[in-house]
């Protein structure tokens, strides 16, 4: 009864949205943004896992069971570029020594996106801005034309109201919205090379083309990276992001995600031990008063994430630039790129993901993953999503898997 209920409330929330796409592309869209929503557990950006409340008890009585029990993959995330004409200061783009920076072509992008036969859900992603790879619409396209539900992240600073009439018609599912502050001077220092009046623009121009154009989708969301420098911000943030409307205007899933800083050796002095109790109580009571959802994400401190045994981020890939296949994305923005080259679990365009996913050392990563005790996969040391330091503490590190 209980999975019901879950189920007819999740229907009902998302009523307009599903009206709108069974309207403009059918019974097939409809049946891929409700499995996302129900199934996906990893939890990406859009994603419900609605029914995790009666899956993930059996992980947890059977964590063996979980990497038997997850499908080959129906949602992943891709990198389709590294270019960038920013300079922001906490992104590892403006620090790494990466030589020269590309775009993913159509051509291999459709090389990867075809090994995935029942896809249903992608995050376009890059270490750097989405839109100047010339074959972006072009990705879209082909991936809306197979019915495929599409997410992805932007500053908004590229996205103008040619670019957004474009997303709307072609059914864009999502966007989260980067921005890391409330006022100017806080998000041009840190997004240097970005325009706090261009964004914020863009993102109204979108809003108002949504209700021109009569859509529920994309769907708007915020991803707020809380630094030394902008925390003192973070209930200013909920009244900017309640002045653009309600979940009635950006969609019923929009919310604010408040993330810890993914420090490395450059930025580490924007890292924040802590966020003062009083900023978070702060910002909950803004949030309440103008029904306004948040959540908090990757805390500086490891002990308070789970255990790394409940992971199931592993069953959503990231494919990075020129192919390798990462467990996830929680490895990604630590400015190693050549690290994780090496170590990554194998390179699309130079061998089947098919062969790749059930290959043995894939299948010793998800066990080692899942179970309690042993040696951490050297991918996951030092993840910020779940604690992998009191097993790296006892059992060591392996790079075998």
């Amino acid at each position: 009864m209980k999975g019901i209920a879950i189920l007819l409330k999740g229907i009902w929330v998302y009523r307009k949205t599903i009206a709108y796409l069974f309207h403009k592309r059918g019974l097939r869209a409809v049946y891929n943004f409700l499995c996302i929503k129900f199934f996906v557990i990893a939890g990406g950006e859009g994603t419900g896992n609605w029914l995790g409340g009666l899956i993930n008890p059996l992980f947890r009585l059977f964590p063996q069971l979980k990497p038997c029990l997850i499908p080959y993959p129906f949602a992943i995330e891709i990198e389709v570029t590294n270019k960038c004409n920013k300079k922001c200061i906490i992104c590892e783009h403006t620090h790494w020594s990466e030589d020269g920076s590309v775009d993913l072509s159509f051509e291999d992008f459709k090389t990867i996106i075809d090994q995935f036969p029942d896809l249903k859900w992608i995050n376009l992603t890059g270490e750097g801005d989405i839109f100047l790879n010339k074959d972006y619409l072009k990705i879209i396209r082909y991936l809306k034309a197979r019915d495929i539900v599409v997410f992805f992240s932007d500053s908004f600073d590229l996205l103008d109201a040619n670019v957004s009439r474009e997303l709307i018609s072609l059914g864009v599912d999502g966007i989260w919205m980067s921005i890391d502050a409330a006022t100017k001077d806080t998000y041009e220092k840190i997004k240097a090379g970005c325009s706090f009046e261009r964004s914020t623009g863009n993102t109204r121009t979108l809003i108002e083309l949504k209700k021109k154009m009569k859509s529920p989708i994309p769907e708007i969301s915020f991803r707020y990276i809380v630094t030394t420098l902008n925390v003192q911000e973070m209930p200013q943030f909920v009244e900017w992001v309640r002045s653009l409307g309600g979940r009635d205007v950006l969609g019923p899933g929009s919310h604010i995600e408040f993330a810890g800083l993914l420090a490395f050796k450059e930025i580490e002095h924007y890292s924040l031990p802590r966020i003062p109790q009083e900023i978070i109580q702060a910002t909950l009571d803004r949030a309440k008063k103008l029904d306004i959802r948040i959540s908090f994400a990757h805390p500086a401190h490891s002990s308070e994430l789970l255990d790394m045994e409940y992971c199931s981020a592993w069953a959503e890939p990231y494919i990075m630039m020129g192919g390798y296949a990462m467990p996830c994305c929680a490895v990604m923005m630590s400015n190693r790129r050549d690290f994780l080259r090496k170590y990554s679990l194998g390179n699309l365009l130079q061998r089947p993901f098919k062969e790749i996913w059930y290959s043995r050392r894939y299948r010793q990563f998800r066990r080692a993953v899942c179970r309690g005790n042993g040696k951490v996969p050297i991918l996951c040391r030092g993840c910020r999503a779940f604690n992998t330091l009191k097993r790296e503490r006892e059992y060591g590190v392996t790079d075998e898997v």
